[in-house]
């Protein structure tokens, strides 16, 4: 009976292992949706409301999920202190503590760390324009992961359950 319960609470635990990896996968795409809306609406923004930079990462700390929230908030701040600091700089140690924690591959980290490659010295316009090759960038990371979503579920399942059935065998 105890065999039967220690197999048992294998398998679950097994099960539950490829479940939560699933999960990550989708939280990852759902991510990267959140950094396309994002980028997305600073390039409206600049476009079509001729907002600068900070202002809207004064927007963003108010309408963003966290962790982005917290985020644009301290580089908003950082900007209106005028420190001397280059936003190149500022962006990438906000942004790389934004996203420790996300399931994201670190070149799409990246896409979002490099944004302000694309602010340079231009009218709103030009902004716009240039941040349009990280929407680019974004949108073939999504479709990419949406493509292959429903096969690595499969195997990620299909793996956690084998391991579970060979842990059991090994153990008996």
């Amino acid at each position: 009976m105890l065999k039967l319960a220690g197999i048992l609470l294998l398998m679950i635990g097994c099960t539950g292992l490829g479940i939560n990896k699933a999960s990550e996968e989708k939280r990852r795409i759902k991510e990267l949706r959140e950094i396309r809306r994002m980028i997305i609406r600073m390039q409206n923004e600049m476009r079509y409301g001729k907002r600068t930079l900070p202002e809207i990462c004064l927007l963003f700390g108010e309408c963003m999920e966290e962790p982005y929230r917290n985020t644009f908030t301290a580089l908003f701040h950082k900007m209106e202190e005028n420190d001397g600091t280059v936003l190149n700089k500022m962006w990438k140690e906000q942004m790389n503590a934004c996203m420790k924690g996300l399931p994201l591959k670190e070149e799409e980290k990246n896409i979002l760390i490099n944004l302000p490659q694309h602010l340079g010295m231009q009218d709103e316009t030009m902004q716009a324009a240039d941040i349009g090759q990280s929407l680019d960038m974004i949108e073939n990371h999504i479709r990419q992961a949406e493509a292959e979503y429903e096969s690595k579920i499969r195997v990620i399942m299909s793996i956690s359950v084998m391991a579970g059935l060979f842990l059991t065998i090994l153990l008996l």
